[in-house]
């Protein structure tokens, strides 16, 4: 036999993708009888006899990796998950290997089940983890390949992500010993989302680390909708708050909407600062202050850690240091 030979070899030789000349050689998986036969001969005549076996004990490799998205109903308008699969995509490609996308609902698991039971996928990319997170646990039972874009809570799950609490951090010092400011409330999203609860460790930390008083009548958080954003906002007038923080671009965004509506003026009357920043607050890009974070390196390094540990073992968790506090008028 020809060692040169390579599944990469009939893929680039033929013109197909390496999971259509895998699922040929294993006769797993829909392939066209023409297309079958082709792959066949070609291995036939160049004397590849590969097993096509992948270093986790799967039977064949399938070449894809199922990149998993929460199935919220505002996901299209997310530009987090948009960065992050374009780089996951392009790290795949280069490596031979295709994302699948697939979405699943806050306590329904089935579609990947279905994928996974399917044999469609050599390993899963989680692209939101929770504190309780039902996906973890049934990956976990399953000894399925896999890596999280974000901590997970559970001990043994590796992971890449964002030095999300150093960043917040930052911004809260930035805040308080600068901008001289007390009053300082918080807007949040999902509590069972781990992106959350780091993000209220930063804010916590940070008003501790320079001597502020955490005031948790003003920290809101399970603020999923506009309306409950908007009546955040409404309460913190009320309460007099000097600067709402917004754990995310999206709230960031309704928040400034609200004010706008009340007539209070950014940042004379109200400060305001967020998290995370993305195309969602490009009409305020230029006031804005707050933490930006490259997700396009992130889901790069998530796919090629998930292909390095799929196809070498052994894989350690990564956490990016890198990241921008960008200080703008709505901070005056």
């Amino acid at each position: 036999m020809d060692n040169k030979v390579t599944l990469a070899k009939i893929a680039q030789d033929l013109g197909y993708s390496m999971s259509t000349i895998s699922r040929a050689i294993s006769g797993k998986g829909r392939v066209s009888p023409e297309t079958k036969k082709k792959i066949l001969k070609y291995c036939e005549v160049s004397g590849y006899r590969g097993a096509c076996l992948s270093h986790s004990g799967q039977s064949f490799r399938t070449y894809n990796l199922a990149a998993v998205l929460p199935a919220d109903q505002e996901l299209p308008e997310i530009p987090f998950f948009h960065n992050c699969i374009m780089g996951m995509d392009s790290a795949a490609r280069k490596l031979g290997y295709n994302i699948l996308l697939v979405s699943l609902g806050s306590h329904d698991i089935s579609p990947l089940e279905h994928v996974l039971m399917q044999q469609k996928v050599d390993g899963v990319l989680l692209l939101r983890t929770l504190v309780k997170d039902y996906t973890v646990e049934y990956l976990l039972s399953r000894h399925i390949p896999f890596l999280t874009v974000g901590q997970s809570n559970y001990a043994t799950v590796q992971y890449v992500d964002c030095d999300i609490i150093r960043a917040c951090k930052e911004m809260m010092a930035y805040l308080t010993e600068q901008k001289m400011m007390r009053r300082i409330a918080l807007i949040g999203g999902d509590a069972n989302h781990t992106i959350t609860q780091k993000r209220m460790t930063g804010f916590r930390e940070g008003l501790l680390l320079h001597n502020r008083k955490i005031l948790d009548n003003m920290i809101y958080l399970n603020c999923s909708t506009k309306e409950k954003v908007y009546q955040a906002v409404e309460e913190l007038v009320e309460k007099c708050a000097e600067c709402i923080v917004c754990m995310d671009d999206k709230i960031c965004r309704q928040v400034l909407m609200k004010l706008q509506n009340m007539h209070i003026n950014v940042p004379k009357d109200m400060e305001v600062a967020s998290f995370y920043n993305s195309a969602f607050l490009k009409e305020y890009a230029s006031i804005i202050t707050t933490l930006e974070f490259d997700e396009r390196a992130l889901g790069m390094l998530a796919c090629e850690k998930l292909i390095s540990r799929m196809e070498r073992g052994g894989c350690n968790s990564k956490v990016f240091t890198k990241y921008t506090l960008l200080r703008r008028a709505s901070t005056k």
